[in-house]
């Protein structure tokens, strides 16, 4: 009798931990499902927030093609050429080429 009690004592302690095993085994997947959804989640936020930088700098970019190809304008700088550092265009007949016999001859 008394080894039929061991056993059904051995069985007990057998099964509580099997159930216990199970219990830790499904809230250890549910912390980790949890961490999983929470690391996920923040780095779709950081993605957005990405995308949103992203297409403010895509937005400033062209502004700034925009700013650029105005400022390169031929006319404006022939205007700021002739206004603020008082430079002027040569008459046609007063612009003479001279060649070099020596630069020729080197090529």
């Amino acid at each position: 009798m008394h080894t039929n009690l061991r056993r059904k004592s051995v069985r007990k302690w057998k099964k509580n931990l099997l159930w216990m095993s199970g219990f830790l085994l499904i809230v250890g997947s549910m912390v980790f499902y949890l961490w999983i959804y929470n690391h996920t989640s923040s780095l779709y936020k950081e993605i957005e927030q990405l995308r949103r930088k992203e297409a403010s700098q895509v937005a400033q970019n062209r502004m700034l093609v925009v700013e650029i190809e105005g400022l390169s304008r031929a006319d404006r700088i022939k205007n700021i050429a002739m206004t603020e550092i008082q430079m002027v265009t040569p008459a046609p007949e007063t612009l003479a080429v001279i060649l070099d016999p020596k630069i020729l001859a080197v090529k």
